[in-house]
């Protein structure tokens, strides 16, 4: 077998196989860093050209299974290079090397700091900053040079899913029958939890996260001068806030509706906006869960803040999703519950939402999958399938994920749908899962 060329966004088919002296140019170039000719060079240099100009991926012949090592042509700064991802090249193929982690990366490709932590209840809220003094000072912000590192979740989004979790609302125990519960029942989920938690002493959480989104602007000012009361228990030092918590099918950039009826529906206008998660334009993939928050203003009003929204399954079951295609994902792994229900097994299912510490060669870091799957099976064996839904075909994506996919290892079975991305696109996810679980 031969080197081979292959097309990104169509990697069924190959493009062409390298011939033997552009196979060898490759690998003396880039691998073995040893330069037979300026013939050479050249062959080598012209095989990243055709890559770029036609976005092609080169295949290695090192690896003959379903995950074969791959290499992009990126451009940085006016250079040609090649850069490797996918499945790790084969120890004594010449294009084997030893991943460089970055600031905020480990060798094995995990994340070194978690960029999604649970909310702690009893220090989550903003600093006050009604007493803050000025300066003419311009403090200088360094950016990172890390492409492929998640965004931090703001504080209001770890709120809501800190909540969901603790709740559980992320998890299925079967996974068939789905549950059918109404929204309002699985607000009142939310609900209890909150009673149950402080955000400072003798004060439940559920004296500033509430769950009624049509309370007017008089029952607002009043919960906020309670709030502001010299009598009230507080955090020292922290902002006089509240929060609604609801579900939505209608959230914009700049707007989230409430709706409990026919034509009747509520509309908030958030001043700071509402972020979308995994979203740049206006919500495209409703239902989402939504928080809004509340504070007075300086013209001593109270006003919605900020928002933020989040995809869910289904309004009977509002496991939290981070995209379409990770809800076809979803939806094809309670096929797979139907079919293992016809034999006896069953499966249960966590939708992580914050980051998991996992060991992989010795050194700690995070990885955050899609699903974590749990089989039982008739015999009563437990078997782990970690499922990621793989969306796209960018470079910086494949090399983001691809990187994490060893981490997640740790955590049980690996499972992509599709199945063999990025080189399949087209298997069947279903049978493919389906045979792993019942092979295991």
């Amino acid at each position: 077998m031969t080197m081979k060329l292959i097309r990104k966004k169509a990697p069924n088919g190959t493009v062409r196989h390298l011939t033997s002296n552009q196979e060898d140019a490759i690998k003396n170039f880039y691998g073995l860093k040893k330069i037979q000719s300026s013939q050479e060079r050249e062959l080598a240099k012209s095989i990243l050209r055709e890559m770029r100009k036609d976005e092609l991926w080169l295949q290695c012949c090192c690896v003959t299974d379903d995950n074969p090592a791959l290499s992009s042509a990126n451009l940085r700064k006016g250079t040609l290079y090649l850069s490797s991802f996918g499945n790790s090249h084969d120890l004594k193929c010449p294009m084997y090397r030893i991943f460089k982690g970055d600031d905020d990366t480990t060798q094995a490709g995990t994340q070194k700091k978690s960029g999604s932590k649970k909310i702690d209840y009893t220090n989550f809220l903003p600093i006050d900053e009604s007493g803050a003094t000025l300066t003419n000072q311009v403090k200088k912000v360094s950016l990172s040079k890390d492409r492929t590192r998640r965004k931090s979740r703001p504080r209001i989004a770890r709120l809501l899913l800190t909540l969901i979790s603790d709740a559980r609302i992320n998890a299925l125990n079967p996974i068939n029958p789905l549950p059918k519960k109404k929204s309002m029942e699985w607000i009142d989920i939310l609900r209890k939890s909150a009673e149950k938690k402080y955000f400072v002493q003798n004060r439940p959480l559920s004296d500033i996260v509430l769950f009624n989104p049509l309370m007017n602007k008089k029952q607002q000012d009043s919960l906020m001068q309670n709030l502001e009361s010299s009598d009230s228990i507080w955090p020292e030092g922290k902002a006089r806030i509240f929060y609604q918590i609801f579900m939505s099918s209608s959230v914009t950039r700049e707007s989230v509706k409430f709706s409990w009826g026919p034509g009747k529906e509520k509309t908030f206008n958030p001043v700071r906006g509402v972020s979308i998660n995994g979203e740049s334009q206006d919500g495209i993939r409703p239902p989402y869960w939504v928080i809004l928050s509340f504070i007075r203003s300086t013209d001593n009003s109270i006003i919605c803040s900020e928002g933020y929204a989040h995809a869910l399954y289904k309004f009977t079951c509002p496991i939290p999703v981070d995209s379409k295609l990770e809800r076809d994902t979803l939806k094809r792994i309670e096929e797979v519950a139907i079919k293992l229900n016809e034999i006896k097994s069953h499966l249960s299912l966590v939708k992580p939402l914050f980051d998991i510490e996992v060991e992989v060669d010795g050194v700690k870091g995070f990885v955050l999958p899609d699903f974590i799957v749990q089989a039982t099976m008739v015999s009563g064996r437990k078997h782990i399938v970690v499922v990621e839904t793989m969306g796209y075909l960018s470079d910086e994506y494949c090399e983001r994920k691809t990187k994490q996919h060893k981490g997640m290892n740790m955590l049980g079975t690996l499972v992509k749908d599709p199945p063999n991305w990025p080189i399949k696109l087209k298997e069947d996810f279903l049978e493919h899962l389906y045979g792993i679980i019942t092979r295991l």
